[in-house]
């Protein structure tokens, strides 16, 4: 198959394919009118994740039926200077993306629905109006009385509006049984309420579509050896989905100390080994996570005591 690398910015699409680059407007009619002139059975394309200026191109192409997998653009980097390239240009970035294409292991990454997007755009946004009221809030605090008055109109409207959005993906789940069957079936889950559901319907799609060490890399959970010789460093997590960590953080949280069994005596028996409380927390979350995925993935609800 030929590796055709694509470096996207908001404006434009640098395609390299066969050794030559050619330069795209980022809209539908100059994508889709390039690539109907290719066999689209006989390419594969990478692009990088770049904010929300990928998803028309993953879109357009996923419609095509073009094989396009996504990367973090860390990845990208690091294999360019595993080539020993340090430029970065466009016409560069673009024949690098080619390049690794060629020798990676290629898996195309599905494309979101119309559906999941709107959800992933809203989490997302609750986050943003959500450090912002927080923001606003230590503001409040150390500020004079005009400031004040100013930050409470701002707070009491930010609540409101997180509200107004949270309900609005409510709806949106409720509107699609598959996503509604998910829910279910993970705030069956001790510990893990509506909230924390929506977020990993909204940021983690992948969500019993993988096995247990890729959905626990994907979400930043996975420890990491840090190993050289005699020296053994300690596992430290890193990369993955830090917003689904942080997602993770509270609910884990409630779940050891009060309303998860399981996750409660396992977290004991960590502590009582002589790991630090971050330690186990954090061994407790991907545990979570993995027993989730596997939910979803078979369809049931929570079902796991402690022994």
């Amino acid at each position: 198959m030929i590796a055709v690398g694509i470096d996207i910015a908001k404006d434009k699409i640098d395609v390299w394919m066969n050794n030559h680059l050619t330069t795209l407007k980022n809209n539908r009619t100059a994508i889709e009118g390039f690539f109907s002139k290719v066999d689209k059975a006989q390419i594969k394309v990478l692009i990088e994740a770049t904010g929300s200026y990928h998803r028309l191109t993953h879109r357009i192409l996923g419609d095509l039926g073009v094989q396009t997998m996504v990367i973090n653009p860390y990845q990208s980097r690091h294999f360019a200077r595993s080539m020993n390239v340090i430029c970065k240009t466009d016409k560069v970035d673009a024949k690098i993306l080619s390049q690794y294409a060629e020798k990676m292991d290629f898996k195309p990454t599905p494309v979101p629905t119309e559906l999941e997007e709107k959800i992933q755009n809203l989490i997302r946004h609750i986050d943003f109006l959500k450090k912002t009221l927080i923001s606003c809030q230590l503001r409040q605090k150390t500020s004079d009385d005009l400031v004040q008055a100013s930050c409470a109109f701002i707070i009491q409207n930010l609540k409101s509006e997180i509200l107004k959005i949270e309900a609005e993906v409510d709806c949106l789940i409720n509107s699609n049984e598959a996503l509604c069957k998910k829910r279910d079936i993970i705030k069956s889950a001790p510990g893990v309420g509506r909230q924390t559901a929506n977020v990993l319907i909204g940021l983690m799609r992948e969500l019993g579509h993988l096995d247990r060490n890729a959905i626990a890399a994907l979400s930043g959970l996975a420890p990491i050896n840090c190993d050289s010789g005699k020296m053994k460093g300690r596992r430290r997590i890193q990369k993955g989905r830090h917003d689904v960590r942080r997602h993770l953080y509270m609910p884990v949280l409630g779940a050891v100390t009060k309303h998860n069994p399981l996750l409660k005596e396992f977290y004991e028996r960590l502590i009582k080994s002589g790991k630090p409380a971050k330690v186990a927390l954090t061994a407790c979350m991907r545990k979570l996570i993995i027993i989730l995925n596997m939910m979803v993935k078979t369809g049931e609800n929570w079902r796991f005591s402690a022994p």
